[in-house]
């Protein structure tokens, strides 16, 4: 079909290709016969795994060391990186385990153009990918780059970060999949791939780590054979901490303040699997999952942004009441010894003498528990069309006390208890003829969740402009979703391929909700609630035709040119925040994208230079997103709308240069470009309250550029010792963590330039199934913000990335 073809097809066979690179699952072949095993137990966090394809018998230990394109399963089918028609960044269990990366955050550190947001601090992670992302953190909202564990979508932006351990692969998909990954995957696609049983032989490892704030991991996996035609996987993982870098200040009540620690990890999580074989024509895995996360999450702290008084309201900056602005944002800088915080305090007064430093109190923990299982089936029948079935089932409960105004009173606590369940039954067949392959089915789900909140407010606006100290909602989501979708290859000519995709959703949304307000100043009531608010809404539908049309050209084996046109459909839905009114719970419209992508993929200088590139144009409609309007009480809120119509684009480009047999550069580059073309929103200044439209505006959470460079040396010793060191830089140019109105914001929730550093070092020895490595994150210790913004009350936050962490590893296989 003109690009060239894989042999395998079994997806335990994709699975034992191990030791992709860091950005683009990068091989190399071998040279010679006495180092291969050194380095296949060395590469364990490298862009230089081994292969030893096309060596020949006679003189195999010459052969020259060569860029190896890997197997990786964006298409539904496995392919390798250098004939997919998109960009595509894939990383191995090894890499990650070695790497000291156990969630997403850690990888998207490591891709141009991928950008994380956790805006409250931890517990729900968004993901940015060539400027579209889900700017919202409600757990009733789905983000915009889908998140898929073991070909199951994920609906919730809390379910995404509970299945990193015992993992073939992680691949991220850039730009619109809404042809073979349907709703929700506007931004593209995130692939969380765990290693799977197989009939092969008796093996497990075990994963042992120690680092900064007593850090403890444990990691392991046994695949064992019970019969010719079943076997069994059992993994799992564990995670214990100390409290981190972070540190909440109080008053101590006799002119000095306390610092108590915070940041503590406990997490743990398992999988059973078993896989059954009982002829070439029929398998079927289940796999049972279940864990739990109750770790501390990061404190916010709290930023001066009002002239310093108290005098209106005891304990409420005056500046919060009447927009008083503190003159050095008004002038372009930030003062902690002179802007005050909501409580008329400035961040001086309040004792943070460092970024890691925090008024709040320790409230922030996680209470996440999951379980569930999936069950998938493949038979083949004689005519050589694969019949599959996809079964899942998962409950998720998601517990998140936060400490919303950062400071140590009662200004905006925030409790947050949801209970997911999510069900999806997906038929598919395929079928491969010489020049075309087929792939397609149905999709059904059914998700249910339920979230009870309180918000606390003893101090401060709440009080004051609701009478009450306490507002207490609770509302029920019911989605049903449907879909249907094909893909067809089809090999135009020998060198030329046409790929279609196509895919229709339908999706039905219920939202049935109460707001109330309960204790007022006084009362002695203990059954007293006062109905805000009902917020239950009519019942929505919404469906869209999405899908992806891709020409391939192969010029040769070394390149590949591609050309493809896509459409993205978010679905629409129902705000899941604090709602003060009907009107704030009202609907919010689906988005699409049209996706245009032009790019190549080329291998040089006989394999050992890679450059691939990719331009891109996004044409943005109906754009989702949260703009501060006014609310009841006197105060402002986020509320999550249809902002308006946005374009994109930008490029991706990839050099990887093997300098020698022991020398390998790797840099990467991404740009994204993005604004607001035409809307008729407005939002209001959290500092200033003058009104702005979001027209021209520029997109957040979206630095204009960012790249990565890796460097790494291999090294054998002729003691039978071997290893790698290597370093990676992380670059990220300027970006706004909101809409920036005036200069005053600009000052606050922007943030510059930063770059970080990270090294990893590993060694072993030729006759030992143990592998050692350390790691240094954040090497120059270098301090950014991830986040900075307004909480809707008079106050303001910022979070700071961490700071230099270490840690060492060993690995055992057996």
């Amino acid at each position: 079909m003109g690009a060239p073809t894989i042999t395998t097809n079994a997806p335990q066979q994709a699975h034992n290709n191990t030791g992709a690179s860091m950005a683009n699952n990068i091989y190399l072949r071998a040279f010679k016969p006495s180092l291969l095993r050194t380095a296949v137990l060395c590469a364990l966090f490298s862009p230089l795994a081994v292969s030893a394809e096309n060596a020949t018998e006679q003189n195999e230990s010459e052969a020259p060391r060569k860029l190896e394109r890997i197997m990786v399963t964006a298409e539904k089918t496995v392919s390798t990186v250098q004939e997919t028609g998109m960009v595509v960044n894939s990383f191995s269990a090894e890499e990650l385990l070695q790497a000291g990366i156990n969630d997403i955050d850690g990888i998207t550190s490591l891709i141009p153009n991928v950008q994380l947001l956790d805006a409250t601090g931890g517990g729900v992670p968004v993901v940015f990918v060539r400027g579209v992302g889900l700017a919202d953190f409600r757990v009733n909202n789905s983000p915009a780059a889908a998140f898929y564990d073991d070909e199951i979508y994920k609906p919730s932006v809390a379910m995404m970060a509970s299945s990193f351990f015992d993992l073939e692969r992680v691949e991220v998909l850039k730009g619109p999949q809404g042809g073979l990954y349907g709703r929700n995957a506007n931004a593209g696609a995130i692939q969380v791939i765990s290693a799977k049983p197989t009939l092969y032989g008796n093996e497990g490892y075990l994963d042992m780590g120690y680092g900064s704030y007593g850090k403890v991991e444990l990691e392991g996996a046994y695949n064992h054979v019970l019969t010719d035609t079943l076997a069994v996987r059992a993994s799992g993982r564990r995670v214990v901490s100390g409290n981190t870098y972070m540190h909440s200040v109080q008053a101590d009540g006799q002119g000095g303040f306390t610092r108590q620690g915070h940041g503590e990890q406990d997490e743990w999580a398992s999988r059973v699997q078993f896989y059954y074989e009982p002829s070439d024509q029929f398998n079927a895995t289940l796999k049972l999952f279940a864990g739990a996360d109750k770790s501390d999450f990061s404190l916010l702290r709290p930023m001066g942004i009002w002239e310093g008084s108290d005098t209106m309201v005891p304990g409420l900056a005056d500046g919060a009441l009447t927009n008083q602005v503190c003159a050095a944002l008004l002038a372009g800088y930030r003062d902690p010894s002179q802007c005050a915080t909501i409580t008329g305090q400035t961040p001086d007064e309040l004792g943070l003498t460092s970024v890691y430093d925090s008024a709040s109190s320790t409230m922030n923990k996680l209470d996440n528990q999951w379980e569930g299982f999936t069950l998938s089936m493949h038979y083949t029948l004689n005519n050589g069309v694969t019949l599959s079935s996809i079964t899942h089932l998962e409950s998720f409960e998601h517990g998140r006390p936060n400490d919303w105004d950062a400071v140590g009173g009662a200004y905006q606590d925030i409790y947050y208890h949801t209970d997911i369940s999510a069900f999806s039954q997906e038929l598919r067949a395929s079928y491969n003829t010489e020049n075309m392959r087929f792939f397609g089915g149905i999709n059904m789900a059914k998700e249910e969740l339920e979230e009870h909140s309180w918000i606390i407010g003893t101090e401060g606006i709440i009080p004051l402009g609701f009478g009450h100290t306490k507002v207490d909602q609770k509302y029920k989501q019911e989605v049903d979703a449907f879909a249907i979708f094909g893909r067809v290859d089809y090999a135009l000519t020998n060198q030329l391929d046409l790929i279609t995709e196509l895919r229709f959703t339908k999706e039905d949304k219920s939202f049935a909700g109460q707001t109330y307000l309960l204790d007022p100043p006084g009362n002695t009531d203990p059954n007293y609630a006062f109905l805000l608010v009902d917020a239950t809404q009519p019942n929505a539908s919404f469906n869209d035709v999405s899908g992806k049309v891709t020409l391939n050209y192969q010029h040769s084996k070394d390149l590949l040119t591609y050309l493809s046109f896509s459409r993205g459909f978010k679905s629409g839905g129902f705000p899941g925040g604090l709602v003060l009114s009907n009107e704030g719970a009202e609907k919010y419209d689906s988005e699409t994208i049209n996706g245009y992508e032009a790019g190549f993929k080329s291998d040089l200088l006989d394999q050992r230079l890679r450059f691939n590139a990719a331009v891109f144009y996004y044409d943005y409609n109906n754009l989702q997103g949260s703009a501060r309007v006014p609310a009841e009480g006197g105060v402002t809120l986020d509320r999550f709308q249809n902002i308006g119509d946005a374009e994109v684009y930008g490029f991706d480009a990839e050099i990887t240069y093997l300098l020698s047999d022991n020398w390998l550069v790797q840099a990467m580059l991404g740009h994204a470009e993005g604004e607001i073309t035409k809307s008729q929103a407005t939002q209001l200044s959290p500092l200033t309250g003058e009104e702005f439209s979001l027209q021209g505006k520029e997109l957040n959470y979206k630095p204009d550029f960012s790249a990565s460079l890796v460097v790494r040396h291999d090294f054998a010793f002729d003691n039978g010792y071997g290893g790698f060191a290597q370093l990676v830089y992380d670059w990220r140019s300027a970006q706004n963590f909101t809409y920036i109105g005036n200069r005053a914001e600009q000052t606050v929730f922007s943030e510059g330039a930063y770059g970080i550093v990270n090294a990893q070092v590993g060694l072993s020895k030729l006759s030992s199934d143990w592998q050692f490595s350390v790691f240094v994150n954040n090497l120059t210790n270098t301090e950014y913000r991830t986040n900075a913004r307004a909480d809707d009350l008079g106050g303001a936050y910022e979070l700071y990335g961490a700071p230099r962490t270490w840690g060492v590893k060993a690995n055992y296989r057996f």
